[in-house]
């Protein structure tokens, strides 16, 4: 008791370090905060006599202030454009947009420089860059200066044959393994990483804390066997991070997991006499010193979060439960306890990130916990095979194909969990939005641990207390649920966000979907809440938001044909699409019509490129702008060649603009025939033709809108329409219309109708 009394005032003091730095850090002062150093210096030494906590707590902190101002002066640099040099030591994968995000090591400090490309990681280059808020922006590819080194070179070979390695397996957990072990997740494919996403295990799909605790702690413990001492042990497990964290690469990520994991290592390694709060402060009070920019990273604050718990919850829970249940071994509660309480604890962080809960995410973590061990040890033993190979040891680049297979085996395993777990009911219900489900889901954590503990202390109102927490948090999922269409929908425009996707019922699971959104899972769930299962594809144009979440579309689903302008259709989009998919290609243009199990569809526009390029001949004469060379067409991604539907469905009349803008907008106007539904061209922009929605006569409108830096959907869109309902998918969820454009939505938006 004494000497827990002697550690906690130096645990104390660091842990308000660490919350300090990290609120100096979210608040990014600039050099000015360097003044107030000296002062808080002496106000230290002044109080070493009287108040010696208080007083090494302000000498401390005034010492790691300092380092964090002028690392973030580095990483911000000036706010005129100006050169930075260095060597590329990271980089993320590349984004939608192409562009990845650099660590540039200079010499004053780790640089994050936003690139359209990435050089190989160890090159020395040279970067024009721009201030974006705490990061560089680069519009130009970076200059290499002098190419990497051996070294560098290796282990790029190294990770290389990793990948090769592990893909050779011929099933899903070949495509994991490099992300797990070493942050390769190119080969992963978007539905994998939606699944993962949707049950919480993103943190096993890339290289995280606990994998870096693994190999750490494994090293660690392998010297132990060779009668190590408790600081031979840690110094082992320190050295193996910094080595395999090279192989990883020094982004920030990388570099929070190697904090957490040596934190761990400590803690475990040192074998008792050092107290986890101090740790877990230290490597915070650290991590925010030199790299900053971490303080605003959702992954850092879930992974403080989640080893926290796991260092003070867990124990506690483990002394418990081995007493009551001797029975078990403890690998097998251990198994089942570190899984469960990281999640709970990480609950309120993920449901302010996406405002969803799942009700098999702790269920997934378990199942998939025992697999991470195995997959992890296996992948870097075939990793260190590998790189011993690449050197020119004889038969180890063979002998790394087996770790190899057998880790992708267990990861296989994992890949399967996260699929099942994610299609069943309830894997991702909604919840309120943050503030409020940040806080309901905090107040119900609360509750939930004093119920388990009441329960563990052996007082019966721990029953009645869980009971009270699962009942309010079923209250809030039943409350804020979707509402499914009724069967007789004809049409749904679906709730993707920014971007667009509309389904029409064909009947009997068949349906055309008109376009696709970002991302494909949104656009996979309207389609199941729609009952369809086969499907026509048309891509009014290639512009992300209405055709890069194509994949999810595929899912467990069978897509027939794929319907685009004939503008475009022998552009390197449509290829893609269709090598991925397999479907068959029908070039579409005005004045074309068809019927699909009795919807008549009519194509409003694009004309041909030719004849629009003659009926815009007068205009453009002379404007170098809308001139389109011969090498362009059929390639070229532009609003004006959105396709225009007009369908109607047993009584229903509806129009499907894309992203026309004001000048295709007044042309179709002159000949528009009036409908029931219109949907807003380019989500309520404000490049529009007022004669357009007068023409169209709707007595429906809808807004396909999400988040957005665009003001979508404008005032004056929302004006366009007139009096009539106005919907929005932001607000309303996924909107569904049926005969007469009766209509119902998703969520409750009664309210917010224009």
């Amino acid at each position: 008791m004494r000497g827990a009394a002697k550690v906690w005032p130096g645990s104390f003091r660091l842990l308000i370090c660490a919350l300090s730095l990290w609120i100096t850090a979210l608040a990014a002062p600039g050099p000015w905060a360097l003044f107030t150093v000296p002062p808080l210096v002496c106000l230290g030494f002044l109080c070493l006599r009287r108040h010696h906590h208080l007083g090494v707590l302000l000498i401390v902190f005034a010492c790691l202030l300092t380092v964090q101002t002028t690392m973030l002066g580095s990483a911000r640099g000036p706010d005129e454009a100006t050169e930075v040099e260095g060597i590329a030591v990271g980089h993320s994968q590349p984004g939608d947009s192409g562009w990845s995000r650099l660590t540039v090591l200079t010499s004053t400090g780790i640089t994050e420089v936003l690139s359209p490309s990435a050089p190989p990681d160890g090159a020395h280059v040279s970067l024009r860059t721009e201030a974006l808020d705490d990061i560089r922006i680069s519009n130009d590819d970076a200059r290499i200066i002098r190419a990497p080194n051996g070294v560098w070179k290796w282990r790029a070979d190294l990770r290389l044959q990793l990948r090769h390695d592990s893909l050779a397996s011929g099933h899903s957990g070949g495509a994991l393994l490099p992300g797990l072990v070493v942050g390769d997740t190119e080969p992963q494919d978007a539905r994998m990483e939606d699944d993962m996403r949707v049950v919480s295990l993103t943190h096993i799909s890339a290289v995280s804390g606990s994998n870096v605790t693994i190999v750490s702690l494994g090293a660690g413990l392998l010297a132990g066997l060779c009668r190590a001492g408790p600081r031979t042990r840690v110094g082992v497990g320190v050295l193996t991070c910094v080595g395999y964290v090279f192989i990883v690469g020094f982004e920030p990520s990388a570099i929070r997991a190697a904090g957490m994991a040596i934190a761990v290592a400590l803690v475990f390694l040192r074998g008792g006499g050092i107290s986890p709060v101090a740790v877990m402060s230290s490597t915070v009070c650290i991590l925010l010193s030199f790299v900053p920019v971490l303080a605003t990273s959702v992954g850092f604050v879930l992974s403080v979060v989640s080893t926290a718990a796991i260092l003070f919850v867990v124990p506690i829970i483990l002394r418990r439960l081995s007493l009551h249940l001797s029975i078990v071994p403890t690998i097998v509660i251990s198994a089942l306890i570190v899984p469960l309480v990281a999640q709970l604890a990480c609950t309120p962080v993920l449901v302010a990130i996406d405002p969803r809960i799942g009700l098999w995410s702790v269920a997934a973590n378990a199942l998939a916990a025992p697999a991470v061990l195995p997959a992890t040890v296996l992948g870097f033993v075939s990793m260190v095979c590998g790189g011993l190979g690449l050197l020119g040891v004889p038969g180890l680049l063979w002998c790394a194909q087996v770790p190899a297979w057998l880790g992708s085996l267990c990861a296989w395993w994992i890949v399967g969990v996260a699929r099942i777990c994610a299609g069943l009911p309830g894997a991702a219900l909604d919840w309120p939005k943050p503030p409020v489900g940040t806080l309901a889901a905090l107040g119900l954590l609360i509750l939930l641990a004093a119920g388990l503990w009441m329960l563990v202390r052996r007082k019966l109102w721990g029953i009645p207390t869980v009971v009270v927490c699962i009942c309010l948090t079923a209250l809030i999922i039943v409350v804020g649920r979707t509402k499914p269409p009724a069967d007789d929908w004809l049409v749904m425009i679906c709730d993707v966000g920014q971007g667009s996707a509309t389904v029409i019922n064909l009947g009997e699971g068949a349906g055309l979907v008109v376009d696709t959104g970002k991302d494909p899972k949104p656009v996979d769930v309207c389609l199941d809440e729609g009952g369809i299962e086969d499907f026509d594809l048309v891509i009014s144009h290639f512009d992300a938001d209405h055709s890069a979440g194509y994949a999810g579309t595929t899912w467990s689903r069978t897509l027939h044909r794929l319907w685009v302008s004939s503008n475009v259709s022998e552009g390197a989009e449509v290829r893609g699409l269709v090598a991925d998919t397999g479907a068959k290609v029908v070039p579409t243009t005005r004045g074309r019509s068809l019927d699909a199990a009795g919807a008549r569809i009519e194509v409003l526009w694009p004309p041909a490129r030719e004849t629009a390029e003659t009926d815009r001949g007068e205009e453009a004469d002379g404007n170098e702008e809308t001139d389109v060379g011969e090498e362009t067409v059929g390639t070229e991604v532009r609003n004006e060649d959105s396709l225009v539907l007009r369908v109607e469905l047993e009584g229903l009349s509806f129009l499907v603009p894309g992203d026309i803008g004001e000048d295709e907008q007044f042309i179709l106007a002159q000949s528009l025939e009036p409908v029931d539904l219109l949907i807003a061209p380019h989500h309520g922009s404000s490049d529009l033709a007022e004669d357009f929605f007068t023409a169209a006569g709707a007595r429906l409108g809808v807004f396909s809108v999400g988040e957005n830096s665009y003001g979508h959907p404008t005032p004056r869109a929302q004006r366009a329409f007139g009096p009539v309902p106005v919907l929005r998918t932001d607000r309303c969820g996924t909107v569904a219309v049926y005969a007469h454009a009766k209509y119902s939505t998703a969520r409750d938006c009664h309210g917010d109708e224009q």
